[in-house]
């Protein structure tokens, strides 16, 4: 009975290899669907609607892009943790759903980053930007801190709470000592429109979700958060140049599928994003956002998300960053 029962369990495993293979071989047989966990116009939609379509056409099925926004990223990402683990929902994570959420959600987070996803690639990194409307007299860091300190209680835009412009934000304001009240925005898109209608003078924001202001005359930038100036903006000094070296964030844009999905199924998501990231049209773009193509392995982007899970949760306890109740 021993021999027998071993042996049905060899073939039994064999037998769902066996499915596991023939699925990964067939897969994709219809649409994907890609969670961008925050509304439209940020800089995880903006990048996950531009690698979707070359995705797709590697992919020989379209990557159709559904915004899932809450809770710092968190209700999206919530939606891919517990999907099925066959690679037709996958998730665009960023550096604040997936690295800074564990610590500024402790309490609530409805999910295990390093146990709830296989992680596929790390697409992009980018710095973020400070930002005054372009009418504001301060030209400079120090002008701006200067006046902050002097009239507490001014207010600042984000594109939500929890996410890595927020909790840069919280770091510019423990640095320079300024005392400031956060209006928080569903969206990058939404604290340009602010900046433009003049519902906020000040405001922080991911670049490629910043570029659209600036380009547009609406925003002007004082710094970059990166340790060295964005070609984009080679007049704009880092925060070390204005003073402040540990200052310093830089966001980026990846790829999760459910943890449990084939490694074979994971690896067909990651060829067709590293296809993409070879895209003349997305290169193209990326240098007009000021983001950098990465494109890290599975195993590369599993050891780095692990990392910034580290170095983000420093922050938040350096910040004394709470989510809002």
């Amino acid at each position: 009975m021993r021999h027998f029962t071993a042996a049905a369990a060899a073939l039994c495993t064999l037998s769902l290899a066996f499915i596991g293979s023939a699925q990964a071989q067939s897969y994709p047989e219809r649409p994907v669907t890609m969670i961008v966990p925050w509304a439209p116009g940020g800089a995880a939609d903006i990048i996950a609607r531009l690698v979707a379509e070359p995705m797709g056409d590697t992919l020989g099925q379209p990557v159709v892009i559904e915004n899932r926004p809450g809770a710092g990223g968190t209700v999206g990402s919530a939606v891919v943790a517990n999907a099925d683990p066959d690679g037709y929902t996958i998730l665009m994570g960023n550096v604040s759903s997936e690295a800074i959420a564990p610590a500024f959600y402790a309490d609530t987070i409805p999910y295990n980053v390093l146990e709830d996803f296989a992680p596929v690639s790390q697409l992009v990194e980018q710095p973020n930007v400070l930002l005054v409307a372009t009418d504001s007299e301060f030209d400079t860091v120090q002008d701006l801190m200067s006046y902050l300190k002097a009239n507490p209680g001014e207010l600042y835009a984000t594109p939500g709470v929890g996410n890595s412009p927020y909790l840069t934000f919280e770091l510019i304001k423990d640095v320079y000592g300024v005392e400031m009240e956060n209006v928080p925005y569903d969206s990058g898109a939404e604290v340009n429109n602010a900046l433009a209608a003049g519902d906020i003078e000040i405001a922080i924001n991911n670049l490629p979700g910043a570029m659209k202001a600036i380009q547009s005359g609406t925003a002007k930038p004082l710094a970059v958060t990166a340790p060295q100036r964005n070609p984009l903006l080679p007049d704009v000094p880092t925060f070390a140049e204005a003073g402040a070296d540990s200052i310093l964030a830089i966001s980026w844009q990846g790829i999760f599928a459910p943890a449990g999905t084939p490694d074979d199924v994971v690896n067909k998501i990651y060829e067709a994003a590293a296809a993409a990231l070879k895209d003349d049209n997305v290169i193209q773009r990326n240098k007009e956002l000021g983001s950098v193509p990465v494109g890290s392995t599975p195993q590369e982007f599993k050891a780095f998300v692990a990392s910034e899970i580290k170095n983000w949760a420093h922050m938040v306890e350096l910040a004394d960053a709470k989510a809002p109740n």
